[in-house]
């Protein structure tokens, strides 16, 4: 039998924690999600305010990042580990007001991020970049740090990357945002510049996208600003163009809308993509242009973690 491995999430009560905050209330106590009344009973710096269902993202990512490392290893000359959207790498789950572990610190605690030449963790906010810089310090980390990086500069996040890794190497590239805003231009340049990247993407497609579709569709001229950014998002504004969108529920948009930006991928190269949903609020989209990616992926998602402390796979 294979030996079972843990997801140690370093789960502590927080009792600074509000719990069970609307989004009205995360407004008056969050600054860009870092909660401004909790913070770290570990370290004493700030943690980002999560719901529960980020712990099941967290367990697909480093399931399928301990696949990509260990099996790829004796295959290439470097691995790459670059996350878009860091966060601090610590969280809060307002659900019960326990500090987890966000999948940054995740996955740089791992055992298998010694086979990571370099992992690079990008966020737009100068206090998150530096806040998990520290963590990373504490951590004695040689091959990992954070980086100020704004994902509507692709160009400077790719000279960044370029800078730091040899641009031959297998890269995994993470990229995590709260809405649909990463434009598809960003994917565009780092599969030109990189060739050989798997990404996992989140889409918040039960979230940003359910607020805004349906006004968007069907008020375009008040609503200039959300189709702008969806279709920098798909690459392409020809989605609007769509006649089935006006007759579609909402269930039926997502899927349009996620098909639509699976085919974009295609267009650049990317034959195997797979997604799974974190309950009602986003998508995991996984791309990949091998098969054997594919194979790790719908490994990594074989099994549903059970919610607890220590995130339990075989």
């Amino acid at each position: 039998m294979a030996k079972r491995k843990t997801i140690d999430l370093e789960e502590v009560r927080n009792p600074s924690c509000e719990k069970y905050c609307n989004s009205k209330k995360r407004d008056e106590v969050t600054d860009n999600d870092l909660c401004m009344r909790a913070l770290s009973l570990i370290d004493g710096l700030p943690v980002r305010c999560v719901g529960e269902w980020s712990r099941k993202k967290i367990f697909i990512l480093v399931k399928y990042f301990n696949m990509f490392t260990v099996s790829m290893k004796n295959k290439w000359n470097n691995l790459y580990y670059i996350e878009i959207c860091s966060g601090p790498g610590k969280c809060i789950d307002r659900s019960v007001g326990n500090e987890i572990n966000g999948t940054s610190l995740c996955v740089a605690k791992r055992t298998e991020f010694k086979n990571i030449a370099k992992a690079v963790f990008f966020d737009n906010n100068p206090k998150i970049v530096e806040i998990l810089n520290h963590r990373i310090t504490k951590l004695n980390l040689q091959n990992a740090h954070a980086h100020l990086g704004d994902y509507f500069k692709a160009d400077d996040i790719c000279e960044y990357i370029a800078n730091e890794t040899d641009k031959n190497g297998l890269y995994l590239i993470f990229i995590d945002p709260t809405d649909c805003s990463v434009p598809f231009d960003l994917i565009r340049k780092l599969k030109v510049k990189f060739k050989n990247i798997d990404f996992i993407i989140n889409i918040a497609i039960g979230t940003d996208f359910t607020r805004n579709i349906t006004n968007a569709i069907h008020n375009p001229q008040s609503y200039t600003k959300v189709i702008n950014k969806y279709s920098s998002f798909l690459g392409s504004s020809d989605f609007f163009n769509n006649p089935q969108l006006k007759n579609s529920d909402t269930l039926d948009l997502r899927v349009l809308f996620r098909d639509y930006y699976v085919s974009s991928l295609e267009k650049i190269g990317y034959k195997f993509t797979s997604f799974v949903r974190i309950k009602n609020y986003y998508d995991l989209i996984f791309v990949s242009s091998h098969e054997r990616g594919l194979q790790f992926w719908e490994e990594a998602i074989k099994i549903e973690h059970d919610g607890q402390r220590q995130l339990v796979f075989e």
